[in-house]
Parts: structure tokens; C-alpha cells; sequence
């Protein structure tokens, strides 16, 4: 069964897209962790990574909500780390669960 899935996606990868991918430098001063996005202008703070990622993601998902959410996390000092998050549609999304 693995093997339909994946041979599903194969054939429907090139109709479908991701709709944003997101990009963030984290930095802590003070207590207090800000993040600004990469090549772009969104910022925003808050007081742990965790809460700063859920704040990014959830700023996103108010736009479009349609569909799934892949991130990811890199912490590059105590001080510094890269977020990076991207929206998939929702039927892409459903295609990836399958497969994992």
C-alpha cells in the first residue's frame, strides 16, 4: 500500500505547491527572544523560542489555514537559532502523512 501512496504523489507532485515558506534568525537579548525574518520584514518577540514559534506559525495560519504545517528548528548558540516554516496545501499535506 506504501508503494500506491507514494506512486500517487509522484504523479500528482507537479500540480501541487507550497504555498509559503518562512524564515527566521532568532536572537536572545535581554530575556527576551526576537525574531526576524529572512529576506523579508516580519518580526515579532516573545519570551521562549517555543512561544516565538508558535506565534510566527499561527500569524501565517491566520492568512490560510487550509492546510498543513512543516517546521523546523536549528539552534546555532544559546543565544541564536534558525526557524524555518512552510505552509503545504491541504492535499499535499493529507499525501505526506500517508507516506510517513
Amino acid at each position: 500500500m506504501v508503494a500506491a501512496v507514494q506512486l500517487d504523489f509522484d504523479m500528482c507532485h507537479a500540480s501541487l505547491s507550497v504555498m509559503g515558506v518562512f524564515t527566521f534568525v532568532l536572537r536572545s537579548s535581554g530575556g527576551q527572544w526576537n525574531a526576524k525574518q529572512y529576506e523579508g520584514d516580519i518580526e515579532a518577540s516573545a519570551s521562549s523560542t517555543f512561544d516565538l514559534q508558535r506565534l510566527l506559525v499561527k500569524a501565517a495560519l491566520a492568512v490560510d489555514s487550509s492546510g498543513g504545517v512543516q517546521s523546523s528548528y536549528s539552534p546555532i548558540s544559546p543565544s541564536s537559532a534558525v526557524f524555518q516554516f512552510r505552509l503545504v496545501s491541504s492535499k499535499m499535506y493529507l499525501l505526506m502523512s500517508k507516506t510517513e
